[in-house]
């Protein structure tokens, strides 16, 4: 019999937190709810805590995605599960997502299979459709994947220095590296929303444009350089991949985006603490960082 936990990482959510969860609450045997928030909502926290298989947690900071995965990973393990369902607090999953990754297990005999994955579509850029039952992928973001906690116990946790952004790609190549496969179960389609996403022209392809908050350029510009450096013997072509991928952030950035000046000011500190080797959560407001670039 597999036992299937699972693990939802709030911060600051809205109220229809709920709904989400409803989704998949009632499919595994236990939801762990890490909550990354800074100040409770006391009422959602009050409704979570009264939903009957659920554990919550409060961290009291915003200690990044990573630590609060870790947190409950080992809660997980502590409790004696197999595998983990790994939520964020936007997701919402089909009813026979749990149902479908255990009928998988169970056919498949071998122990190779590091995370299972669905199918994601995104509401806001259109993909191809598969018409495999499953395949071998080599990345997945975290939402509605399900993780193989021997395989998380045998290659470690994930990375808290890099707080957001990148733990999710940084964890699969880790398991790909020690022989493991990341697996998605294209029948299993899970419905996206990529926040202010939207598709643009450029020369003669398609082009995303995301429309991150300058903190997020941040850490999208400082952990893809260093995943990217940190994998590149063992994954040459996709690291290299990467370190162009730096640069074209920037062009979309100056050719589409709003706050350009501030978007590139964080792109570019994300590139010189990269450089210093220095990851972890940035602890100064970004107001301040922008303040002090301005006055030098």
């Amino acid at each position: 019999m597999i036992r299937i936990a699972g693990v939802v990482v709030l911060y600051n959510p809205p109220e229809n937190v709920l709904e989400n969860i409803h989704s998949y609450q009632e499919q595994v045997e236990t939801l762990f709810v890490v909550d990354n928030s800074e100040r409770q909502n006391k009422v959602l926290v009050n409704q979570i805590q009264s939903l009957g298989n659920v554990v919550y947690q409060w961290n009291g900071d915003n200690v990044g995605i990573a630590q609060a995965l870790n947190k409950g990973a080992s809660l997980a393990i502590e409790q004696k599960f197999d595998y983990l369902l790994m939520m964020d607090q936007d997701g919402k999953v089909a009813p026979n997502l749990v149902n479908e990754y255990s009928a998988y297990l169970s056919k498949y005999s071998s122990t190779d299979v590091g995370i299972l994955s669905p199918y994601h579509i995104y509401d806001n850029y259109n993909s191809p459709m598969e018409s495999a039952e499953s395949k071998e992928i080599f990345l997945t973001i975290t939402s509605g994947t399900l993780l193989n906690l021997d395989a998380y116990k045998k290659v470690g946790p994930f990375m808290d220095e890099l707080f957001i952004d990148y733990v999710d790609f940084e964890y699969c190549l880790r398991l790909h590296s020690h022989g493991f496969k990341v697996v998605q179960l294209c029948s299993i389609l899970m419905n996206h929303h990529l926040g202010s996403l939207v598709v643009r022209r450029m020369l003669f392809r398609r082009v995303a444009i995301y429309h991150y908050p300058p903190i997020r350029v941040y850490y999208k510009s400082r952990n893809r350089l260093f995943v990217a450096r940190k994998y590149h013997k063992k994954y040459p072509m996709w690291s290299m991949k990467e370190f162009s991928q730096a640069g074209n952030e920037l062009v979309k950035i100056l050719c589409f985006e709003e706050e350009k000046i501030e978007k590139c000011k964080m792109a570019f500190l994300g590139v010189l603490h990269f450089l210093k080797n220095r990851l972890g959560k940035l602890d100064e407001p970004v107001e301040n960082v922008l303040r002090n670039t301005h006055s030098k």
